[in-house]
């Protein structure tokens, strides 16, 4: 072999060196290239589920906000008839107080008038024994 067909035997592999290095970067240019369709899939369909999840969200957080106006507001209505009820159970227990004293009162007159009947029975009696023995 001369050197003519070494340099060309040379020149041969090193083109054909260049064409695989060609094809393999075409075919790793193709690869990435499905790959950011893929990523790119992916994306849009997350960011579809994160807009879905964020709006089921705001909505969840709307009827929370709606359920603690509704419970203050039965709250605070049971809170007027917690104040209704302890206002009426005030004015009974001072109805049962004033009552209580009345008869409690009128318990008392009627045993000291029974207290003064007995003692005023029994001096007549004493005054009738003592005029029965004389």
């Amino acid at each position: 072999m001369t050197e003519q067909q070494l340099l060309t035997l040379f020149v041969g592999i090193i083109a054909i060196c260049m064409v695989f290095i060609t094809m393999v970067i075409v075919l790793i240019g193709i690869n990435s290239m499905k790959t950011m369709l893929k990523i790119q899939d992916f994306m849009t369909h997350v960011q579809n589920e994160l807009s879905f999840l964020s709006t089921k969200a705001v909505l969840t957080l709307h009827e929370v906000n709606e359920l603690l106006i509704n419970l203050k507001q039965e709250t605070r209505s049971l809170s007027e008839k917690s104040k209704l009820s302890l206002h009426e159970l005030h004015d009974l227990i001072s109805y049962l107080h004033d009552e209580t004293k009345e008869l409690a009162l009128k318990a008392s007159n009627g045993i000291a008038k029974v207290t003064m009947g007995s003692l005023a029975i029994g001096a007549i009696s004493q005054f009738f024994k003592k005029k029965n023995n004389s």
